[in-house]
């Protein structure tokens, strides 16, 4: 799957991956990076339209944007869904260089965090990881 670091085109195969991004440009980044490793990507704008998507699929994991202060409530709302509607569902949490500390961020739900600007290897190996945890 990996060879010095890269991450092939199939690598995330089948695994489908919510974006919610309220800047296109950086929402369009990460989709073409987790494209390109393979993965199904449905863009956002807003963690409104996250929650809308997962009450009626359950996606295999949330990147999520944090470019408000308010992107942190967020992923508490995702965590009080039951299991069955996402509440479990891994989360990635990017930010910029004065977002919260990664303690933070995981003490809020996220399971990893990454700092612009973007390693796209860096960020297909941390879905990678966090969708074949047991």
């Amino acid at each position: 799957m990996t060879r010095s670091g890269f991450f092939s085109v199939d690598s995330l195969r089948g695994v489908w991956v919510l974006v919610v991004d309220p800047d296109p440009h950086g929402r369009q980044t990460l989709v073409e990076i987790l494209s390109y490793c393979g993965a199904l990507v449905t863009p956002l704008a807003s963690p409104a339209e996250a929650l809308n998507v997962m009450r009626q699929v359950k996606p295999d994991l949330l990147v999520v944007t944090l470019a408000q202060s308010g992107d942190l409530a967020f992923i508490r709302l995702v965590r009080a869904l039951k299991p069955e509607e996402g509440g479990v569902v891994p989360a990635i949490a990017v930010g910029s260089a004065d977002s919260p500390s990664d303690d933070t961020v995981r003490a809020r739900g996220f399971q990893a965090s990454l700092r612009k600007p973007l390693d796209p290897w860096a960020l297909c190996r941390i879905v990678s990881e966090l969708v074949t945890m047991p």
